[in-house]
């Protein structure tokens, strides 16, 4: 079916969602505790540039009195819900994002002591986390965002410690997920792409690589909040507005020297993914010009739980002529980081 100058706008659509569900100016983001996409300590996201952490550890109530000579380690010493702990943060010496925290509880030298505090702890992890699984006399908890474990350590004077692993296996760049992608995606190749690119490639830490976008900003936990994208006449804003749980509400394009403005506005499911979207075209007189609705129908999923295959009903209506509908059959190869 030939819908008239479809083909012009569904161009320029292609380019600016590149940028789908990728930028973020958040009045509320700073007021939120935490990302509840990320792995948590104290209400506290274990991600991201150690600097940033390092704040929020100091604002939660830590002391931060120490680090390793080789700078991939620093030592606080705070309460771990309620009880004096201390806490070590380990750092890549590369990128000086965190890479681990590990929770020190004691040394406690009586068995009931031990026994309260451990399952104290155990209660108040699943409380915050979720369902933990027993194995060889430690307890372990696994999402999406990392991984945490619960143990006790004998200590060489017959004392124990109760030690608290955190592990983040998230990537800090939340671009991939933020596109409702799940687990560490590297490219996306998509047959029959309406409204969206055919390619796109992410880096290992999650971050959309595309050169068009530039001046990037990031907010502390891995959300794009500001950048420019390139175009033929001039440049374009992005400001988008997500909702408590990180999901992309509306986002708003606007190009001054082309005199044109883009809003979308996105629906999900419970994993995530948007089943439907809404975009409209403005001109210069905020009169709109174009309305695009899309609905998707996912087929199938690999085992990362990404959709492979998909039925996208749209409707298409221009300024002076009918609207009309077709359905589009799509179809991804999507690729991993190991």
């Amino acid at each position: 079916m030939h819908f008239p100058r479809f083909s012009y706008f569904c161009s320029i659509m292609k380019r600016v969602t590149v940028l789908f569900l990728l930028l973020a100016v958040l009045a509320t983001a700073f007021a939120q505790p935490a990302d509840p996409r990320s792995l948590r300590l104290a209400d506290v996201a274990l991600e991201g540039p150690v600097d940033s952490l390092r704040t929020q550890l100091t604002a939660a109530g830590f002391t931060e009195w120490g680090g390793s000579a080789d700078g991939e380690d620093y030592y606080f010493r705070g309460k771990f819900y309620g009880i004096r702990a201390k806490l070590i943060v380990s750092v890549s010496k590369e990128t000086h994002l965190v890479t681990s925290a590990y929770i020190t509880v004691g040394p406690y030298r009586t068995e009931a002591m031990l026994k309260k505090n451990f399952d104290y702890f155990l209660y108040k992890l699943q409380q915050e986390n979720g369902s933990f699984h027993q194995r060889d006399g430690a307890y372990y908890y696994m999402d999406d965002f990392g991984s945490i474990k619960l143990s006790i350590a004998d200590n060489d004077n017959g004392s124990h410690d109760i030690r608290v692993l955190y592990f983040p296996d998230g990537t800090f760049y939340k671009d991939a997920m933020t596109m409702g992608f799940h687990d560490k995606v590297q490219e996306v190749v998509t047959e029959n792409a309406v409204a969206e690119e055919e390619f796109l490639r992410f880096a290992a830490n999650g971050q959309l690589e595309n050169p068009d976008l530039t001046d990037r900003q990031y907010n502390r936990f891995g959300y794009l909040m500001q950048a420019r994208m390139t175009e033929q006449e001039g440049f374009s804003t992005v400001e988008y507005l997500y909702d408590d749980h990180y999901r992309l509400k509306t986002r708003k394009l606007v190009n001054q020297t082309a005199g044109i403005s883009y809003i979308h506005e996105y629906t999900y499911n419970d994993q995530g993914e948007v089943v439907a979207q809404s975009q409209k075209v403005y001109d210069k007189d905020s009169e709109c010009i174009l309305t695009i609705n899309l609905r998707n129908n996912f087929l199938t999923r690999d085992e990362h739980g990404n959709w492979t295959s998909n039925s996208l009903s749209l409707s298409y209506w221009e300024k002076g002529q009918q609207s009309q509908q077709t359905t589009v059959l799509q179809k991804r190869t999507i690729e991993y980081w190991e």
